[in-house]
């Protein structure tokens, strides 16, 4: 039954306005949800932008090791049984060739980013470990020369 109202008559208190509420609480919650989703979309672009970045520096220092590495086996193996340290601070061993600049393993250049060697460490084997690092970085890897069985670079870790 329709019941018609008079002119400045009111409903009754249980009928009166509650349309916009509901509908002004329906819209608050859609708009939490997509705030919600959109804050969990920006945070999963930000996880993998963080994510992309390590592995480029993982690729990068491992690029490195491999050049430091070759060069511990060629041109520069008379320095192997000498820590890093060592390299610059005494005269080189009489089997290094004369002139033997030891500056592009301390400091190499690969796709436009500089990587800098922290630390040599010979074994008693003939190997090593070393640590490298990005230049204005503090992401640090470290990787160990092993000679015996076979000459082999293996990462360590940080």
């Amino acid at each position: 039954m329709v019941r018609l109202l008079r002119r400045g008559s009111r409903c009754p208190g249980g009928e009166a306005g509650f349309l916009l509420p509901l509908s002004m609480s329906g819209a608050l919650v859609l708009l939490l949800s997509s705030l919600s989703l959109q804050t969990l979309a920006l945070q999963t672009r930000q996880v993998q932008r963080a994510e992309a970045s390590r592995r480029q520096s993982d690729d990068l220092l491992a690029s490195a090791a491999q050049r430091l590495a070759a060069g511990l086996h060629g041109p520069y193996r008379c320095l192997r049984p000498l820590p890093s340290s060592a390299w610059f601070e005494q005269p080189l061993p009489a089997d290094c060739p004369a002139g033997l600049n030891p500056q592009p393993l301390r400091s190499m250049e690969l796709w436009g980013q500089r990587v800098l060697l922290v630390g040599w460490t010979p074994s008693a084997s003939g190997g090593g470990v070393f640590q490298l690092q990005r230049e204005g970085s503090r992401y640090q890897r470290r990787y160990g020369i092993t000679l015996t069985p076979a000459y082999r670079l293996q990462e360590l870790g940080g």
